[in-house]
């Protein structure tokens, strides 16, 4: 909920302040298809036939859709809040490659957030999906989810500091995808010089 506060916040504010809905038709993202099937594939696989359907193997299935996302998200780094949206996966990764395909997550952040229940079953299980119980056995718990947004109580979720960073970076690209129009006609003159060039 809280990110789609975000993001309609992030396009209210770019059409209030000259954006038009009609930009978006000019904006275009590369290897569309792959990022979007990451994403895909990510919603699948943490519903619970996603998790019962792979077992042991839903951290290498994530850990692989969060590499599809990074090659994504590198041919499209020229993009409005894509270097801010790529530099929080790469946190993200980086602590969950270290954890062997999970995110260290504070119980107690979850119970914060109104989510007693998932934390109850992290603490007796020691995992849960895609998310490791965070203790003196974990790696880089700084960067994991322990983060709480007091303001948004039940609205929110345990963050990381990767998660908070890739939301700013959305929240960009939302923000320029409706003033697209101007983007889109200043990154076609500049392929078309580098081609005159070339």
């Amino acid at each position: 909920m809280f990110v789609l506060v975000v993001l309609a916040s992030a396009l209210s504010l770019s059409l209030v302040t000259g954006g038009r809905l009609r930009y978006i038709e000019n904006f275009h993202l590369k290897a569309l298809p792959l990022g979007v099937g990451a994403f895909v594939v990510q919603l699948l696989i943490f519903t619970s036939r996603g998790e019962s359907l792979l077992g042991t193997l839903l951290p290498a299935v994530y850990v692989l859709t969060l590499l599809a996302l990074l090659a994504f998200l590198l041919v499209n780094r020229r993009v409005f809040g894509v270097p801010f949206l790529l530099a929080g996966l790469v946190l993200n990764v980086v602590v969950v490659g270290a954890n062997h395909g999970r995110m260290p997550t504070d119980p107690q952040a979850l119970v914060a957030t109104g989510q007693g229940s998932h934390a109850e079953e992290l603490v007796r299980d020691g995992a849960a999906a895609n998310v490791v119980l965070m203790s003196d056995r974990t790696h880089l718990n700084f960067m994991g989810d322990y983060i709480v947004l007091p303001f948004l109580g039940d609205m929110g979720s345990a963050y990381s500091a990767g998660d908070l960073l890739a939301l700013a970076g959305e929240a960009a690209l939302v923000y320029g995808m409706v003033r697209a129009g101007r983007t889109a006609h200043a990154g076609s003159t500049e392929d078309r010089l580098s081609e005159t060039g070339s």
